[in-house]
């Protein structure tokens, strides 16, 4: 048999002033918040950063740490409302890209290609945003 102990408190002699309280537990900007968005969210946030890689960085500066309130809840959520965001995350397959009136224009071995279609071979996946969720449990 273990030992341990009991600590009987008694709520009824605390006093809560609760819209205080409730800003303090439940808003972003509260103390609460502020700890989970320092601790979790950005870490989260400059890892998704560091890994997506940076061509031109459209991409990385698209990177958004968003923290609100949904009822008696928080919510971090990052995203990106960049167009390739989800190609580049998921991947994508083998696939033919055609320029119509323009010309696609690339590098290639060192030269400036010009052409109106390129067969593209896919890329991998690469998942910034899920790959770095394992830093809300440390």
């Amino acid at each position: 048999m273990g030992i341990g102990f009991y600590v009987d408190f008694n709520m009824s002699l605390v006093d809560f002033h609760e819209p205080q309280f409730d800003h303090f537990k439940n808003a972003p900007r509260g103390e609460i918040g502020r700890a989970i968005e320092k601790n979790i969210g950005i870490p989260i946030l400059l890892a998704a950063k560091r890994q997506v890689g940076v061509d031109s960085g459209q991409l990385m500066n698209s990177i958004q740490l968003i923290h609100r309130r949904v009822g008696a809840y928080q919510e971090l959520v990052i995203e990106s409302e960049n167009k390739i965001a989800l190609l580049h995350h998921e991947g994508t397959r083998p696939h033919s890209i055609t320029a119509g009136p323009k010309m696609l224009r690339f590098s290639s071995r060192g030269r400036t290609v010009y052409t109106h279609h390129v067969n593209h071979p896919g890329t991998r996946p690469n998942r910034y945003l899920t790959d770095n969720l394992y830093l809300a449990y440390v």
